[in-house]
Formats: structure tokens, sequence, C-alpha cells
């Protein structure tokens, strides 16, 4: 009896492996058939609203900097050739301007407008050494009493000729010394806490040379 038992549950073991079989090959056979291929939509093209910027520099170790609504977005290295490229850039308006060690900072370069698809060349940008600066010097004073007001601050920006603002500051005695792009022409604020604004004009200033504003008052506010 046992024995007979144990033949029938090895029976019905064949037989479900045999039936697993076939239905295996059975999916294998008619089932992959049945099944379709996924289907994805067409990516669109990353550079589909871009453009990019390119132009020249000298000398050729200057670094572009590129700004968007005021603030530093991306650089660029000029090649050995001077040449500089900006890809992939949102479309929209930009400024950039151009460092480099030695030289005058150039902010030149405003009012870009990338457009869509499109390569512009902002032209060539040539920087200013240091060697050629004039040096613009003074002394601030109270009007009431002549006597000098130390760390006040000194703004020098640029009317005519290419230049970023250029800052200084008073010493203990109220003298300044300030590098200026020679050639420019501006205008001076030079303003403290305790005093009312004034403003200095200047005209054009002559390389390596020396422009002394003499004694500026200021009036107590």
């Amino acid at each position: 009896m046992i024995y007979t038992k144990a033949l029938n549950i090895n029976r019905n073991l064949i037989l479900y492996i045999i039936i697993l079989a076939m239905f295996s090959i059975f999916t294998v056979m008619f089932g992959c058939e049945s099944e379709s291929p996924i289907q994805t939509d067409p990516v669109e093209s990353v550079n589909a609203d871009l453009g990019e910027l390119t132009g020249t520099v000298q000398p050729i170790e200057s670094l572009v900097v590129l700004q968007r609504n005021g603030v530093d977005f991306r650089t660029a290295l000029a090649d050995d050739e001077g040449r500089w490229i900006l890809s992939e850039l949102p479309i929209g308006n930009y400024s950039l301007y151009v460092v480099a060690s030695e030289y005058f900072t150039d902010i030149s370069r405003n009012d870009i407008t990338v457009e869509l698809g499109e390569t512009l060349d902002v032209g060539t940008v040539v920087l200013r050494p240091y060697t050629e600066a004039a040096t613009l010097i003074g002394k601030v004073i109270d009007s009431t009493d002549g006597q000098p007001i130390s760390d006040s601050e000194i703004n020098v920006i640029c009317v005519t000729g290419i230049c970023a603002p250029v800052n200084g500051i008073t010493d203990s005695e109220g003298n300044f010394s300030i590098q200026l792009w020679s050639g420019l022409a501006g205008k001076v604020n030079i303003k403290s806490q305790d005093h009312r604004t004034t403003i200095v004009r200047v005209k054009e200033l002559p390389p390596r040379q020396t422009f002394d504003l003499g004694a500026v008052p200021l009036d107590k506010r």
C-alpha cells in the first residue's frame, strides 16, 4: 500500500512537470509575438532655444565674463589667438566685461542680445595696460574748518572712454590717489558719512601723468 501511494505521487509529479514545460514552450512561441515595442516621443533638441556669443580680446590671456540681469552668468578664457566663444546660451539680453592681470577692466559690451540659433560676434576688445594709467590725486576737507576728512569714499565714473568705475578712499590726512584709464573724461563722486556728496568733473587725463584736484571741500549734513 505504501509503495502504491508513493508511485502515484511520483506519477503526479512527473505529469505536473510535463504540463509546466508545455506551458512554458507555448508562452515562448506565441506570447512574445503579442508584445508590442515601447514607443517613446521624440526628444526635442536641447539647443532649440539657445544661441552663442563669440569675439576677440587683447591680450590673449584675458577672461571674458558674461552677465545676465547684473549677475555673473558664464565665463570664457581666450585661446592662444585671443578668440573666445560661449555656447548654449538662453536667448535674451546680456552684458560682458573683460579682465586681465595688469590691465584695466573693460565693460564696453552692453545690451547684447542673444538670438535663437544664431552666433553673435561682439568684435574685439582691447584692454589698456596699467603702465598707461593716469593718476588722480586730491585732498578732502571739511568746508567749515578745513580739517581733513578721513575714510571718504572716492568713486570715479567714466563719461567718455570705456572703463569700469574706480573706487578709492582717503587716508588719515584726507588724501587720496587713484590710477585711472588715461584718456577718459568723467566725474568724481566724493562722499562721507557726515557730509554731503560732492561731484567734481574731470577732463581727459594724459597717460602716465598726475592730475591734482587739490582740496575738495565737503559740506556737513
